[in-house]
């Protein structure tokens, strides 16, 4: 199975493949420059693997939320490559693969709550609780868009996102319970890869039903 994800919903930017039980991937933390830098990626992935796009099984795309024109472009490239590969696709939010990369960074097999909060601009932050183990992750909450003071922190085992690195109260609850990892982490197109590949075939769509998530009125 040969899987291509891309992200580019948030200030990150990403791609990665799977291919013959490995992961490679493109990464770059460049806002507004998506649009040049996600193309390239997939073809310095393809060269490296040295594979042809022809023999792509699947995509998976970052469905956001995060920025407007961010999530466009991503879904946009999905939309392309889909049609034109005849391949199914599964979107993905942003906000599970950070809970996701959170989890693998605990080094840890038990469940845990986790509260994923990022930067939604216009004093808002984007928010949701997951409850995760080694083989599942649960919603806990809807995911959200709202002040930072209304962000529920209570009951969590650990939390990732870069509100925690923007908004005082966040800030402030973060100076009290430090995490023993980065807890401003981007999301990552291989985190996608590495979250849903055992299930992709049972998850993935036609790329018709791969909607994007903006919570916020254009």
């Amino acid at each position: 199975m040969k899987l291509l994800a891309i992200d580019t919903a948030t200030e990150s930017c990403s791609a990665a493949l799977w291919f013959n039980g490995r992961i490679i991937q493109r990464f770059s933390v460049q806002p507004r420059l998506h649009a040049e830098l996600i193309l390239p990626f997939i073809d310095e992935l393809l060269i490296e693997a040295n594979i042809r796009k022809s023999a792509i099984n699947g995509l998976l795309v970052a469905q956001g939320p995060g920025a407007f024109t961010g999530v466009r472009i991503g879904v946009a490239v999905a939309q392309g490559l889909a049609l034109a590969l005849d391949v199914p696709v599964l979107a993905v939010s942003n906000l599970k693969t950070l809970a996701f990369h959170a989890y693998q960074q605990l080094k840890t097999n038990t469940k845990k709550n986790i509260l994923v909060a990022t930067d939604a601009r216009m004093n808002e932050v984007y928010w949701a609780h997951f409850e995760v183990s080694a083989t599942d992750i649960k919603p806990l909450t809807t995911e959200n868009i709202s002040s930072a003071q209304e962000v529920d922190v209570s009951g969590i085992d650990a939390y990732i996102g870069s509100g925690f690195n923007v908004f005082p109260e966040l800030i402030t609850y973060k100076s009290k319970h430090s995490m023993p990892f980065e807890s401003n982490s981007y999301s990552r197109a291989q985190d996608m890869i590495l979250m849903e590949k055992d299930s992709f075939y049972e998850k993935a769509t036609d790329i018709s039903q791969a909607e994007p998530v903006y919570l916020r009125e254009p």
